[in-house]
């Protein structure tokens, strides 16, 4: 029997098969919060991998939470920073051989072709190229109105020692969805 009355668009039974079928053990969506990064440490570290591989997912998840953070277009004001903070979503994701953490957020479109030509430069690098771009880099001024050093892409690629796979959608004219999938080997 199936029920419709006054059912949402949403569909919590898809929703559930997808995580199912994905293998997907943790999944938000919202602010990126320091409580919301606590919560996920805490679920990590409640898994029975070795603990070093923990930290390394968990690295990736702040990396990915940080990149939503400071530079999604979507915001959301936080009463608890008194400010706009961005809001994204991200999911861990299980296979036999490696972890995947996908996140994904709303992007000025403009930013597109940025973020595609950084990702794919970074991903021809070896670990010793990825070493030395982080260190020019990490030379270079701070960008006007962008927070950090500019590194987060690099720092992917580093601690997961797997490319960077990345997704860019446009939504409309002004603005385009990323998702950035990054696999952990086991």
């Amino acid at each position: 029997m199936q029920i419709t009355q006054n059912a949402p668009r949403f569909s919590m039974h898809k929703f559930y098969s997808d995580v199912r079928d994905n293998s997907v053990s943790l999944a938000f969506q919202g602010i990126m919060s320091q409580e919301v990064l606590s919560l996920i440490a805490l679920a990590l570290r409640r898994r029975p991998d070795n603990e070093v591989l923990a930290k390394r997912l968990f690295g990736i998840v702040v990396e990915l939470a940080q990149n939503i953070y400071h530079y999604s277009h979507s915001k959301s004001y936080s009463e608890k920073d008194k400010r706009d903070i961005g809001v994204g979503v991200i999911t861990i994701g299980e296979t036999a051989n490696h972890y995947v953490v996908n996140s994904g957020n709303i992007i000025k479109a403009h930013e597109a072709d940025h973020i595609t030509k950084r990702c794919d430069f970074i991903n021809t690098l070896d670990k010793e190229g990825l070493k030395e771009f982080q260190k020019q880099v990490r030379k270079e001024p701070q960008r006007p109105d962008r927070p950090g050093a500019n590194i987060g892409l690099i720092e992917l690629a580093r601690r997961s020692s797997n490319t960077l796979g990345y997704n860019i959608n446009a939504i409309d004219a002004e603005t385009s969805f990323l998702t950035l999938s990054i696999k952990i080997d086991k």
